[in-house]
């Protein structure tokens, strides 16, 4: 029984189709007495081996390729790429792309960009263009890409979802003439498939103009929905301001708009740099190793050449304290190499260098700010009627044009730090006023638009918890005087006129996610963002305070002009007079008593000093002429309106005058003080 039992195990173990065939009363006559451990069917794991392509088309979130962000993210990519090839070769970038459909019905797109950088020398296009983790970027520098992956990435979509070749046209400046090729993606090896190549003909010349260049054609099947359609506007709108020196042109089926360049100024391309030994760990110091291999050099010069901030005295002292014998660098094995990394790790060096990297700069980022460059949508009526005579019909045509906003004022602070032991610029910019009628947070990273994300950035930190009365007013006076109903926040900040720029370039931005839309609060890198900021609020201060200033002297000014119509008619029941030129002589005077502060320039202030004398004149003159007419006066009347003129005007002055040199009214000396001229002028009355 035992036997029967542990033969019908077996048999079940084994896979269906090579069981040998039994009878019903084997299949069907249950088992009895054996254990559960041993009833049960071994199962196997089987291993297999994913491609790059294939691992990184399966997880496309990884590059941001998810549903509608998958245009967003074909334009954000070719557009850096072309960004990353001019600037390499300090070319000023001239950058066309087009984004057109080509059957609605399906979602296919049309997606082309072409620049003037260095181009790909031809035997290195096809795995350039088509093999994941293959790039020129996988060393220390500052650049736009992090994994090397986005041309990969349309070339692979291109592949997985239409039956198009990828078209490229790429002229490099290694290379005495352009070659043009139809690629597509092998997704299961990761090896392109070159299905046509050739040299450029003569009536190609005009493909790519210049000495140098790269043109990409990508079919892909996505939906753009009207959110992603905004975010693509807003991605090169802003790119045109960090980059002011790109020429960039936008075609799409909405229209075709220009981003003209704004400066010749380039800032300096970034350096490959090497790495920091604090940040030092057992790969980085392989691979240091390796590359010295042939040389046969001692530990003590790998870690001189390939660390900066680590001296050859200072390298002998590591391996020292490391307790390493002195024998050639590629014959010490893991467990030695770690105690040197573990002796780095608690050894202080200088800050690393910074001279490698390439942020923005005033100068540049000052243009871009003063001509803010953003699309805008607008739909025209185009009247159409049949060819039969039918009646004619409005069809709404959505279109797209460049508006440029100018602010009054602009601002730029930037700050030097060590993030995760490399170096980082911190660079702050804010507009203000002009154009400008809201506020509005841009994020930057190593001159990419940063679009998602917003509530998660540290910039977003910042600006909540940097106070507004650093710019020298309060929460109170920027709520009353720029209340903005359709303001999406009730901060004071947000409802001011106000954009800020925040742009951080390192070799290794600390983002949050892969998607490269956030970035995290690491180090102090919150504290020297709040610095920059800070600084720009103080800044910005005298402007907006003038401007408040400006606006309650509007506010008064209004004010004066609804009373004066009524004073004047009052006064035209009491005395003839021409009242519209009497309210023209009021409005004036009101507008000059408030131009000092519209215009932000004191008003001068005339000082008179009301004696007996100047009163005893006035008094004796009976007739006035206003406005050509004769008017009695009152003599008592006149005296009382120079007495308080001169309390208005002078009165704490002349008091403290008079103490200064002695004068006490009391005793009667010097100048008549306004109660006595007064009390006189009243006495003289009453006895005539």
């Amino acid at each position: 029984m035992t036997q029967k039992a542990t033969a019908e195990v077996a048999t079940s173990a084994v896979a269906p189709h090579l069981r040998p065939p039994s009878s019903s009363s084997t299949t069907t006559k249950p088992v009895a007495n054996v254990p559960a451990s041993q009833t049960q069917a071994v199962r196997r794991v089987k291993y297999d081996k994913k491609a790059e392509s294939e691992f990184f088309v399966d997880n496309s979130a990884l590059a941001g390729f998810t549903g509608e962000r998958i245009l967003y993210m074909a334009v954000r990519e070719l557009i850096e790429n072309s960004l990353d090839s001019c600037e390499s070769s300090h070319i000023l970038p001239r950058i066309s792309l087009t984004l057109k459909t080509i059957d609605s019905a399906n979602d296919m797109w049309m997606i082309t960009c072409q620049d003037n950088g260095i181009g790909i020398p031809s035997e290195k296009v096809p795995v350039a263009v088509c093999s994941f983790l293959t790039s020129g970027k996988y060393v220390e520098k500052q650049q736009r890409g992090l994994f090397g992956v986005g041309l990969k990435m349309i070339a692979a979509f291109s592949t997985k979802d239409t039956d198009h070749p990828l078209r490229v046209w790429s002229k490099s400046s290694e290379e005495n003439s352009g070659y043009y090729f139809e690629l597509r993606t092998d997704i299961s090896t990761n090896r392109p498939i070159v299905l046509a190549k050739r040299a450029m003909k003569n009536d190609e010349a005009q493909v790519i103009p210049g000495e140098s260049g790269f043109r990409v054609e990508a079919i892909l099947r996505a939906r753009l929905s009207p959110i992603t359609k905004s975010r693509i506007y807003d991605y090169i709108s802003q790119t045109s301001i960090v980059n002011p020196y790109a020429h960039i042109e936008f075609e799409t089926d909405d229209g075709k708009v220009v981003f003209d360049r704004r400066t010749d100024k380039m800032p300096e391309p970034a350096k490959e740099v090497l790495p920091h030994p604090a940040d030092m760990d057992l790969k980085t110091l392989k691979k240091a190793i390796m590359n010295f291999m042939n040389q046969k050099t001692t530990l003590q010069g790998v870690l001189a050449e390939s660390f900066q901030k680590l001296s050859s005295e200072k390298a002998r002292q590591i391996i020292a304290e490391a307790g390493l014998e002195s024998k050639p660098a590629d014959k010490y094995d893991e467990h030695e190499l770690i105690r040197v990394v573990n002796v780095c790790k608690q050894t202080k060096f200088h800050m690393p260098n910074t001279d490698h990297l390439s942020p923005i700069g005033e100068e540049i980022l000052t243009a871009g700010m003063t001509s803010e460059y953003t699309i805008i949508t607008s739909r025209s009526s185009d009247d159409s009627s049949s060819s039969s005579g039918g009646s004619g019909s409005q069809v709404q045509q959505p279109q797209i044009s460049v508006k440029v906003l100018k602010p009054a004022l602009t601002a730029y602070s930037s700050r030097t730090c060590v993030i995760n032991n490399r170096p980082t610029v911190v660079e702050c910019g804010i507009a203000y006023g002009g154009d400008i009628g809201s506020f509005k947070l841009y994020r930057f990273a190593n001159k990419i638009p940063l679009l998602y994300d917003e509530g998660s950035d540290v910039a977003k930190e910042v600006v909540s918890e940097v106070e507004i009365n650093k710019m020298g007013i309060s929460k109170k006076e920027v709520k009353e005087q720029f209340a903005n109903p359709d303001a999406k926040s009730d901060r004071a900040v947000e409802l001011l006129p106000l954009h800020i720029f925040f742009h951080i370039c390192s070799t290794k931005i600390p983002y949050k996610t892969a998607g490269k839309e956030s970035i995290a609060s690491e180090g102090d890198l919150k504290r020297y963002m709040k610095a920059c900021l800070s600084d720009l609020y103080r800044k910005v201060s005298a402007q907006i305070r003038k401007e408040l200033r400006m606006k309650e002297a509007q506010s008064r000014l209004s004010l004066y002009k609804y009373y004066i119509p009524l004073i004047v008619s009052a006064i035209s029941e009491s005395i003839s007079v021409d009242s519209k030129k009497l309210e023209e002589a009021f409005t004036g005077l009101a507008e000059k008593h408030v131009s000092g502060e519209i215009t932000g320039m004191p008003v001068p202030e005339k000082e008179d000093d009301i004696t007996s004398e100047t009163i005893k004149k006035e008094a004796e003159t009976i007739e006035a002429e206003i406005d050509g007419e004769v008017v009695k006066r009152d003599r008592s009347q006149i005296a009382i309106n120079a007495a308080r003129r001169k309390g208005e005007r002078s009165g704490g002055r002349e008091r403290k005058r008079n103490e200064a040199k002695g004068n006490n009214p009391a005793t009667g000396g010097g100048q008549t003080t306004l109660d006595a001229v007064i009390h006189r002028k009243a006495g003289g009355a009453k006895k005539k």
